[in-house]
C-alpha cells in the first residue's frame, strides 16, 4: 500500500513539472498573444521586445502599429497570415493557412489590427 502512495506521488510531481515546464522559465501567454509569441515574434518583434532579436534589427517589418495603416484591417490581416502572396506577389512571409485553424488566424488578425 506505502509503495502505491509512493508511485502515486512519484507520477503527480512528474506530471506537475511536465506540465509547468517552459525552458525560457516564462510563462506562455495564450490567446492572440501567445499565437503573436509562437509564430511572429521571432521575425517581427524589434530589438528588445519579447522574441526579439538581441542586436540588429528584425527579419520582417516591424507590425506593432499594423492596426493603424489604411487598409489594414482584420480582413485583411487574416487573408495575409493566410496566404501572404494572395495580397503581394513578392511577399517573404510564409504562408500560416495550413498552420494555423481559421479561428486563430481570425483572433490573431483582429489583435493585429487593434495595435495602432
Amino acid at each position: 500500500m506505502a509503495l502505491r502512495l509512493v508511485v502515486a506521488y512519484a507520477f503527480v510531481v512528474l506530471f506537475c513539472a511536465v506540465a509547468g515546464c517552459n525552458k525560457s522559465g516564462e510563462s506562455v501567454a495564450s490567446g492572440p498573444e501567445g499565437l503573436y509569441s509562437q509564430h511572429c515574434a521571432k521575425c517581427h518583434a524589434q530589438p528588445g521586445e519579447p522574441g526579439g532579436p538581441d542586436r540588429g534589427g528584425a527579419k520582417g517589418p516591424d507590425i506593432s502599429k499594423i492596426g493603424g495603416k489604411a487598409g489594414y484591417n482584420a480582413g485583411w490581416i487574416a487573408d495575409y497570415i493566410r496566404d501572404p502572396k494572395s495580397k503581394r506577389q513578392n511577399a517573404k512571409m510564409p504562408a500560416f493557412g495550413d498552420t494555423l485553424t481559421e479561428d486563430q488566424i481570425l483572433s490573431l488578425a483582429e489583435y493585429l489590427a487593434a495595435k495602432k
